[in-house]
């Protein structure tokens, strides 16, 4: 079976500077589902490389909400293909 998946989890998250939210992450569902870090993948695959940093403060800016707002934050990170979605749907012009 081919998959259009050219980095691993690890090397998406080097590539778009979120390495050390690694296990948090990988631990993030509460029910040992691992799904959402195809979405990491997918998000390195197709990110542009000078959007990197702009990607960084914008993840921290979403953790830093959810951790405030959210009853169990950690599930943030299971969610943030559909917020950068959202993010980006919102600034088209």
């Amino acid at each position: 079976m081919e998959t259009n998946y050219k980095l691993s989890f690890i090397e998406s998250l080097k590539k778009l500077g979120i390495e050390d939210f690694e296990e948090r992450i990988f631990y993030s569902n509460s029910k040992g589902e691992l799904f959402h870090c195809y979405d990491y993948i997918d998000i390195a695959n197709n990110i542009n490389e000078q959007k990197k940093g702009a990607f960084r403060q914008w993840f921290l800016a979403v953790i830093e909400f959810a951790e405030k707002n959210w009853e169990r934050p950690e599930s943030v990170f299971q969610h943030i293909s559909r917020f950068l979605s959202e993010e980006l749907n919102q600034n088209k012009p």
